[in-house]
């Protein structure tokens, strides 16, 4: 048996890194984010993560049967903090890592910074890009901090915490109070 890995940026403990996400497509609906994504193991398709964007749950339709029972497993074996997740939050968690995973590689080569907000430990979708060189923020020593702090502020409802992405973990940002001058 081998040790889970981490996915670092979303922290979900997989049995393993085999399976990887693909044709990966999403869009605003009136009610959510609808999207879609190819689930597969090396070139073999064992079916599709989708969620219409409605307010309804993310679903994975298998190729064949045994590709069902093979994400069930998968599923069965993630963790998230330590703790068992249902199917479903793993789907979506694989759809972030995957997401996030191509926001970050950008921001790297743009030399911006990708910022999360987090609620009582959580991270609910809010992501923000920053024009401004992740190493600033991660250290600190951004002079405009002050003016960073009142834009994450116009976010409603606004996070108690904001992270950034070093390039390797997520960072708390030290961040003045909003009125406070940096």
């Amino acid at each position: 048996m081998t040790e889970p890995t981490t996915l670092n940026l979303t922290g979900l403990q997989v049995p393993h890194t085999r399976y990887h996400l693909a044709d990966f497509e999403q869009m605003n609906t009136r009610n959510g984010i609808a999207f879609r994504a190819t689930v597969n193991e090396g070139d073999y398709c064992l079916g599709v993560i989708e969620n219409g964007g409605d307010g309804g749950g993310t679903w994975f339709f298998q190729h064949t049967a045994k590709d069902r029972q093979t994400m069930e497993d998968f599923a069965a074996a993630c963790r998230l903090d330590g703790q068992a997740v249902d199917s479903e939050r793993v789907y979506e968690l694989l759809v972030d890592q995957h997401d996030l995973s191509r926001e970050a590689a950008r921001c790297k080569r743009q030399r911006t910074s990708l910022l999360r907000g987090l609620d009582a430990g959580e991270w609910h979708g809010v992501t923000v890009v920053a024009k401004v060189p992740s190493v600033w923020l991660a250290r600190g020593d951004y002079p405009y901090m002050g003016q960073l702090a009142r834009d994450l502020a116009q976010h409603q409802p606004a996070p108690e915490i904001w992270q950034v992405w070093d390039g390797e973990r997520w960072q708390d940002l030290a961040l003045p109070a909003a009125g406070e001058a940096a």
